[in-house]
């Protein structure tokens, strides 16, 4: 079963317009995110799993809301701080 909200998408990419592919032979889907002249401004491929777990989903649309806001460099600063601790805590190892 899918679990694609397609409203719930839309309001969370405005003002971009969300639109998904048919499935595709592996059974994943394409969300692409276009602008205002229809030009396509992100796109993804959602598999099967994705799309029909609903924990899976979710954390693909805050993936896909962080990496939009790296990209536009409006992080909010609680995340960057957060980032940044998450950063400083990778260990190295060296055998």
């Amino acid at each position: 079963m899918d679990h694609i909200n397609r409203e719930l998408v839309e309001q969370l990419f405005a003002p971009l317009r969300a639109t998904f592919s048919s499935p595709r032979p592996d059974g994943g889907v394409v969300l692409s995110l276009l602008d205002a002249s229809d030009s396509t401004a992100y796109s993804r491929v959602l598999s099967t799993a994705q799309r029909t777990d609903p924990q899976a989903f979710a954390q693909s649309m805050e993936d896909i809301r962080l990496e939009l806001a790296m990209r536009s460099g409006s992080i909010p600063a609680d995340m960057r701080k957060a980032l940044k601790e998450q950063d400083s805590l990778l260990s190295y190892h060296t055998n």
